[in-house]
């Protein structure tokens, strides 16, 4: 059996150890008092019960240092593990007093192994628990080394080097890195900091991760779950003013500050906005932590700071990173196949690197597909390196498509933002869930992260695509959430659930409407609820609630977490035509008060006044792509497909992997000139919606095929038996139907339309939004059955707010067809 060896001084033993011990398994523990046979010599004890270990752990505090037999026990773990008869050795500093500097620590422990403060003993005995797990998997040292291989980046490492060297100027608090996901912004930022001498190789860097509805509360929790300092209450954060918030944020990092350690922050768009303006409560710390003269943070940010950041905040530096180079691609090709030990020809590496765009991960992506499949069978699978840069969602996932149990895998851990390995193995089968995690491990499909690796996740890139994608999970998974979700409502109070714990389990307890009371949860958890009522449960109703349950604390909710309550509140009060829309949409700020107007007009059939609000955000250069495919959707739904097609195209192949995007830009292409070229491109939209495992997307794919070969090759039978195959796979869904409809219409195929209309009419709502493309295919029915009269006091009705001359070109085509039945 796996077991570790507690090493520490006598006089820490009733403060902090025997807290850890308690927490770890006693039959994987070796503690003195519970493992030392009485009449046995100290020494000897020692020595079998270190030959029985497989991890070491050394408690470090002033009295430890000082002690001979911690001494002793150090120096028979050093030799065994040289000889590989120990697996690691763990260290963790306990006592405030005491820093990794320490010269009295012995330099072979500074220069080579990565010690951190841990002061709360809960933490301690997670990171001893998440060690073990890491050993029994026998964990690979060659995912270290791979991690950091860094090449190239020459000019923004100089950069960085440059401003660190900087005497003339403050010493920077933040480091900022922005671009892309993937596009190597932490490893540049660990690069330069190393190649800076500012940390040791051996240095793990403590990571915070911050999604895009986090809040002050959340980077606070966050921090102090890595357990590099102790702060006597944490009260403020779930009740406390933004201003006590910020003072106890003060507090928590003066302590990381005094401790010399360094924090990597992934931020998507919580410290560095959207707007690239720092966030309020950020620059505050970032001011009071200037005395300290100590760079605290690395930000990995998804937005571009201001470019005035530099000049104006001698306490931040930005740098954005790009897409690499071509000699630095190059360059990364060739020393990771070398790593991988791969044997290529110049020729081989030719025509891989032909294939690169610029992204880190593509390339690593390509080597072991390389390793995995062999030259000749890599290059026939080329086009799957060239879509990984782009779709590296799709492309995994794709993977997996006859692992079904490696793939429910997956859209089990896309439902954390993150997770400790206690937590998920107290909800999944350690046996048969281990090796399938290990294996997304080394694959890069899941990462570690915590101060010493302590949770995984899965890429944030197929975490983002599962959810946008709605894949739902197996009953097996569901039942195993719930009821671990009820454990933990039992013992909500309990101060030592880890993060990842509170943070899902939260969430799930007020989606299910019990459990945890409002003031013990902090409000990124209600957003969060809010949204995913919102987003895939479409209970439009219960996010309200949730939301006004939010908006009683809103006196001391920061403005940025009150405008994001009230912005999915006022999203929910559109969906249901709610009148309190409009009163509740007055308190935003004027550009998201605009977009939420046009929202609300276009799902009011209102398409003039949805325009007016729209275009009012495209000016001055802005191209907020959320905006953008609201205006598709205003024009698509006036039949103005012109106006529509240029704002498509742009929003496609800014994120054609975005389903829906494609979906759009197809409808709005078919609509033009049937050329040779425009149905080559028709064909490679079908072709990248098919290679997306979701069912949304195939859907989609097939209703645009249909569509294909009736616009092009007027092969009604053949369209109709696409889509009827469609209507039978997909009967949750209304767009086949629709798609029915419309292909019904095109070929003048009233019997069809009946159909379509009469399957449509029982489930199409007058608040779901393809209602309105509904009654336009029922008043076509209606004048098709020579029912003029009817059909234009629907539309009238109905879809009196279409654009410009859509209204009077429908009705002309409905007096056509009318004509028609009559001749």
């Amino acid at each position: 059996m796996i077991k570790c060896f507690l090493s520490h001084s006598s006089r820490d033993k009733e403060s902090y150890v025997r807290m850890v011990a308690d927490r770890i398994r006693k039959e994987a523990t070796i503690l003195d008092e519970r493992t030392f046979e009485e009449g046995m010599s100290p020494v000897e004890e020692i020595a079998r019960s270190l030959d029985e270990s497989s991890l070491f752990v050394i408690f470090i505090s002033n009295t430890a240092l000082e002690s001979r037999w911690v001494k002793e026990e150090l120096a028979l773990a050093k030799s065994r593990f040289e000889a590989s008869r120990l697996e690691r050795i763990y260290p963790i500093i306990i006592d405030p007093g005491v820093t990794h500097e320490d010269p009295r620590i012995p330099q072979w422990m500074r220069d080579t192994l990565n010690i951190q403060p841990i002061f709360k003993p809960t933490i301690a005995a997670r990171k001893i628990n998440a060690r073990l797990m890491e050993i029994s998997w026998s964990f690979h040292p060659r995912l270290k080394e791979r991690r950091e291989i860094f090449v190239g980046r020459n000019e923004s490492v100089q950069e960085l080097e440059e401003r660190l060297d900087d005497f003339s100027k403050e010493t920077p608090v933040a480091l900022i890195a922005s671009g892309l996901p993937s596009i190597g912004r932490k490893s540049l930022l660990q690069h330069s900091l190393r190649k800076s001498n500012l940390t040791r190789d051996s240095y793990e860097f403590p990571l915070v991760s911050l999604a895009p509805l986090d809040g002050i509360e959340d980077f606070v929790l966050k921090t102090l779950d890595l357990g590099l300092v102790v702060v006597p209450s944490t009260t403020a954060i779930q009740s406390g003013s933004v201003l006590e918030k910020l003072e106890l944020a003060k507090k928590i990092f003066d302590q990381v500050a005094d401790e010399r350690e360094r924090i990597i922050v992934e931020d998507r768009g919580v410290l560095v906005q959207s707007n690239g303006e720092l966030v309020d409560w950020f620059s505050d710390l970032l001011t009071h932590l200037c005395s300290k003269s100590h760079l605290t943070f690395l930000i990995a940010s998804q937005f571009r700071p201001q470019p005035s950041l530099n000049r104006t905040n001698p306490l931040t530096f930005s740098i954005p990173v790009k897409e690499m180079q071509l000699a630095e691609r190059n360059g990364l090709l060739l020393r990771y196949s070398k790593f991988q030990e791969l044997t290529l020809h110049k020729s081989d590496y030719e025509f891989f690197a032909d294939l690169l765009t610029g992204y880190p991960e593509q390339i690593l992506f390509a080597v072991d597909l390389i390793r995995d499949n062999g030259v000749f069978e890599a290059k026939k699978l080329s086009h799957t390196i060239q879509q990984y840069g782009a779709d590296k969602a799709k492309v995994v996932l794709e993977a997996y498509k006859d692992d079904l149990r490696t793939l429910d895998f997956i859209y089990f851990l896309c439902r954390f933002e993150f997770i400790s390995y206690e937590v998920l193995f107290d909800i999944v089968d350690s046996t048969t869930y281990s090796p399938i995690l290990n294996s997304l491990l080394a694959t890069s499909v899941c990462e570690r992260m915590g101060t010493n690796s302590d949770y995984v996740r899965i890429n944030e890139a197929i975490r983002d695509y599962v959810s946008r994608s709605r894949f739902g999970l197996p009953l097996e998974f569901e039942d195993k959430i719930k009821r671990h979700v009820c454990t933990y409502i039992e013992r909500y109070e309990d101060d030592n659930a880890d993060i990842s714990d509170y943070l899902f389990s939260a969430q799930e307890s007020l989606r299910g409407g019990n459990g945890i009371p409002d003031e013990l949860i902090i409000p990124s958890v209600f957003i969060k609820a809010i949204k995913r009522l919102y987003d895939e449960d479409r209970s439009y109703s219960e996010a309200i609630s949730l939301a006004d349950r939010v908006l009683l604390r809103e006196h001391s909710l920061h403005k940025n977490t009150v405008n994001h309550v009230r912005y999915i509140k006022c999203q929910c009060l559109a969906r249901l035509r709610n009148s309190d829309f409009f009163s509740e949409v007055r308190k935003m700020p004027d550009l998201e008060r605009s977009f939420l107007f046009g929202f609300y007009y276009r799902l009011a059939g209102d398409y003039v006044r949805a325009e007016e609000n729209l275009k009012r955000l495209l000016v001055d250069g802005r191209r907020d792509p959320r905006v953008i495919g609201e205006l598709v959707l205003v024009y698509m739904q006036s039949d103005e497909y012109d106006l529509a097609f240029n704002l498509a195209k742009e929003n496609y192949l800014n994120r054609s992997g975005n389903p829906i995007n494609a979906n759009n830009y197809f409808a709005c292409l078919i609509m033009k000139e049937h050329s040779p070229e425009n149905r080559a491109e028709l064909q490679k939209i079908i072709n990248r919606l098919v290679i997306d495992p979701s069912d949304r997307a195939r859907e989609m794919a097939s209703s645009a095929k249909a569509r294909l070969i009736a616009y092009y090759d007027n092969d009604e039978a053949g369209s109709m038996s696409l889509i009827e195959e469609s209507i039978s796979e997909f009967p949750d869904i209304e767009y086949p139907l629709l798609t029915k409809a419309d292909l019904a219409a095109y070929f003048g195929n009233r019997y069809a339309l009946g159909e379509a209309v009469s399957a449509l009419e029982k489930r199409t709502g007058k608040n779901a939004q393809s209602y309105r493309t509904f009654v336009r295919y029922k008043a076509i029915f209606l004048a098709m059955s020579g029912d003029l009269h009817q059909a234009k006091q629907l539309v009238a009705r109905e879809l009196r707010g279409l654009i410009g001359t859509a209204l009077q070109r429908l009705n002309d085509r409905l007096e056509h067809l009318a004509a028609r039945r009559v001749q």
